[in-house]
């Protein structure tokens, strides 16, 4: 059982590695805030996420 968690965490650390991150733990690639914002579906009511400036759902907009 531990020497499959060191296989893992090896894995995990060559994957990091070639993606070029310093480290297995590094989470610099997430300092950009999201632009995805919440919005509530005034048609339908379902709570979805968007980048785009829209106050409908894709189902309700067609």
């Amino acid at each position: 059982m531990a020497r499959e968690i060191d296989e893992d965490k090896a894995f995990e650390a060559k994957l990091r590695g070639s993606f070029g991150w310093k480290c297995s733990c590094s989470l610099d690639i997430v300092d950009k805030e999201s632009s995805l914002r919440e919005v509530i579906c005034k048609g339908c009511g379902k709570v979805f996420m968007t980048n785009r400036d829209t106050e409908y759902c894709f189902k309700c907009r067609k």
